[in-house]
């Protein structure tokens, strides 16, 4: 269910406490519900997307077919659904999206900081301002 290796991704997402605590949809969830959707969460964090079928969905939250079924109509709004091009049903879970969205922002960002550092650092202007002693004896040994 992975997309192409360039979609890759951090293993890894945030979980703010405060944010999760307070989220309204959260406070209606039972506690089986609130742990069906941190797990399917995880699962299309991993896979960007599942498969809606309650058979997998069920070993994924390991718990019974029957239990799926009565939990995933209460946070189902949680998912985006899209048809996949083998004609299927697959969710997406809409915060891990969010997230994954903002950690790519992040990584522009950062890619483009250290870019212009870079440049700065390395420019013919910067090596000539340099006054690190080992760069003096690098530029006399130049000439």
């Amino acid at each position: 269910m992975r997309k192409s290796t360039t979609d890759e991704q951090s293993p890894a997402f945030q979980f703010y406490a405060g944010d999760w605590i307070s989220d309204p949809s959260r406070l209606k969830m039972s506690l089986e519900e609130q742990g069906a959707y941190v797990l399917l969460h995880c699962h299309c964090w991993r896979g960007f997307k599942i498969i809606l079928d309650y058979e997998i969905m069920a070993r994924m939250c390991n718990c019974t077919l029957n239990k799926i079924k009565e939990i995933f109509p209460k946070i189902e709004n949680e998912f985006e659904k899209e048809k996949g091009k083998d004609g299927k049903i697959y969710l997406i879970c809409k915060k891990a999206e969010e997230e994954r969205k903002e950690q790519k922002k992040n990584r522009q960002r950062r890619s483009i900081a250290g870019k212009m550092g870079a440049k700065k650092r390395w420019s013919e202007e910067s090596l000539e301002e340099d006054e690190t002693p080992s760069r003096k004896i690098t530029k006399t040994k130049e000439k």
